[in-house]
């Protein structure tokens, strides 16, 4: 299959300088009704037109990996979108492809919960391997897990929990009880502790039986491409050229399979690093690539979507997946004028979120007074756990003068200098908000950080504000790691020590009925964004991707483009192989 691309592709750049429906189980208090887009086939293949197997998917990808493909350093989706193939779609368990708000096995085949909902335990597959042939086993699980919620400290060298550490919860203990079985303890009730562990970002990408002689020689940062990147998924290294080409090959000991037999189908696939999403633009439009990548800056604005429509009609399709919200992230724990509650409420009634859409949302994205994206259906479920959207619903004019009116009396009518986190792959929301700020005399002075540094810097408290990264989990009880308490989740979005959320979310923890737990939601999203405006939500993102329409089976999430990365049950027409 096209021999040439990935030179054709480099040349391009420098022109330019399943789950089976039997294993699903739900949890309590899951949503039934769901949406789940997906590229139907309109034809099935069968052995004699050459079937499903076969092929290489090229894609974009928005930069080399960070953080040495440490899935427990970065959510990058640079590394996601990748990992995916090369780790795995999750860990024990995963988002199910046929519906995003269902939970499918994963690496544990199945799972039992007592009646508290504290004890967990979880029977591990006995025909997952690494991609060096090692089987993996219950102890693989605990280490990994250990690594991620306690960190290391082995010869006085310490590593860090992950940074998902808090959206874990409180673990008590991790124990194994055979050969095949682990069980996590918890300290507080968690009916939704599987959908938290369905994170598509917790890839186990450390085994164990490679870490551990890194770590007795005192390497505590070891990271997965140290060890050769030898992960869970469907598919392993074939090369890394760092700048220009990813290239994963099918794995054949992979545990899934299909009616139509062992998975994936695809041979390959090849993932061109392009930054440039001018330069990725021009590849898909020349036939280089099947897919385009996932990513701020990537993801496709009105127009370049039109530019596509236009150039090739009738052979792009497009996903469409909720993305995120486009925010202002206040940290109190810095000296300044935004220590005081009323002038970040001034900053939240201020800003004009509507012209956010365009202005910095490339023209796909949605806000107040609306209460959902236009054009991608979620089930009751999880809409009545959307909130925000809710709040400060009156008109601009009347909100810039009480914003006018609360800076005034603040004693900060003069406006000031605030400091702002900006990443350097991005920069349109920073000036954005600059250019906003300045209305009320605030001058908000850009930090400009490349993606490396900015995956450090958005956990320090060297900057005033930021944005964070756009995507919380879609599940309440998983979000702690990004609202919570600084010294528990230092990449939470707003840095503050406010002992009253850590009330809050264990009350969510707690609660039994889906009423009660949307009540208390509401209320921790209420106090986040209006009683102490530590956030400011602004819109919320659509993220638009184009695909060939020889890419079938393509699952396309309602949110959250850091799932379904692992594309094991993707397959091309004939005609494209």
């Amino acid at each position: 299959m096209r021999p040439t691309l990935i030179a054709s592709i480099l040349a391009c750049l420098l022109f330019i300088t399943s789950c089976n429906p039997a294993e699903k189980s739900d949890v309590l208090g899951k949503p039934q009704d769901t949406f789940l887009q997906i590229q139907e086939s309109s034809n099935i293949y069968n052995e004699n037109t050459g079937g499903k197997h076969g092929g290489v998917l090229t894609l974009a990808n928005r930069g080399d990996p960070p953080a040495g493909f440490d899935s427990l350093r970065t959510s990058s989706i640079a590394l996601h979108h990748i990992g995916g193939a090369l780790f795995g779609p999750s860990n024990l368990v995963r988002r199910c492809r046929q519906d995003f708000y269902k939970i499918c096995p994963n690496l544990a085949e199945k799972w039992t919960v007592d009646q508290s909902h504290k004890e967990w335990t979880f029977t591990i597959r006995q025909d997952v391997y690494w991609h060096d042939e090692t089987n993996v086993t219950p102890e693989d699980i605990k280490f990994w897990f250990d690594m991620a919620y306690h960190g290391t400290n082995i010869s006085d060298e310490y590593r860090p929990p992950a940074y998902f550490k808090s959206e874990l919860g409180h673990i008590e203990n991790i124990s194994i009880l055979d050969e095949h079985r682990i069980q996590f303890r918890l300290l507080d009730r968690n009916p939704y502790f599987l959908d938290i562990l369905a994170n598509p970002r917790f890839k186990i990408a450390h085994a164990k039986h490679l870490t551990i002689p890194h770590l007795i020689e005192g390497n505590t940062s070891i990271t997965p491409i140290e060890m050769g990147l030898v992960g869970l998924g469907p598919f392993k290294l074939n090369r890394y050229n760092r700048g220009s080409l990813i290239r994963l090959d099918k794995w054949g000991n992979y545990w899934e399979k299909s009616e139509n037999g062992p998975l994936p189908y695809l041979d390959r696939i090849d993932y061109v690093i392009m930054p440039d999403p001018f330069a990725m633009d021009i590849a898909f439009r020349t036939g280089k690539l099947d897919g385009g990548a996932r990513g701020q800056s990537h993801y496709l604005t009105t127009e370049r979507k039109a530019g596509y429509e236009k150039a090739l009609p009738g052979q792009v399709f497009f996903s469409e997946t909720d993305g995120g919200n486009f925010r202002l992230a206040f940290n109190v724990l810095n000296e300044g004028p935004w220590q005081n509650q009323d002038v970040r409420r001034a900053i939240a009634l201020w800003i004009d979120k509507q012209s956010a859409i365009d202005s910095v949302l490339g023209g796909f994205g949605w806000t107040t007074p609306d209460l959902s994206p236009p054009n991608i259906v979620m089930p009751i479920g999880r809409s009545n756990l959307i909130n925000w959207p809710k709040f400060d619903r009156d008109s601009l004019e009347i909100k810039r003068k009480e914003a006018k009116r609360l800076l005034e009396s603040s004693g900060y009518g003069q406006g000031f200098n605030m400091g702002h986190l900006c990443r350097s792959i991005n920069p349109v929301p920073c000036e954005y908000l600059q250019s906003q700020l300045n209305g009320l005399n605030i001058n908000l002075k850009l930090n400009i950080v490349e993606e490396g540094q900015w995956n450090k810097a958005r956990g320090s408290l060297e900057y005033d504000s930021q944005q964070g990264r756009l995507t919380p989990s879609p599940i309440p009880e998983g979000t702690e790691s990004v609202y919570g308490r600084y010294s528990k989740s230092p990449d939470a979005y707003a840095k503050h020590e406010d002992m009253e959320l850590d009330r809050m979310y264990n009350l969510l923890r707690d609660a039994s009925q889906p009423d009660r737990r949307a009540e208390i939601w509401r209320g921790i999203e209420e106090y986040l964004y209006l009683e102490q405006t530590y956030i400011v939500p602004i819109a919320e993102s659509i993220n638009v991707i184009p695909y060939r329409t020889h890419v079938r089976d393509l699952p396309i999430p309602p949110e959250d483009t850091h799932s379904y990365t692992d594309f094991t049950t993707v397959w091309l027409e004939p005609s494209a192989r």
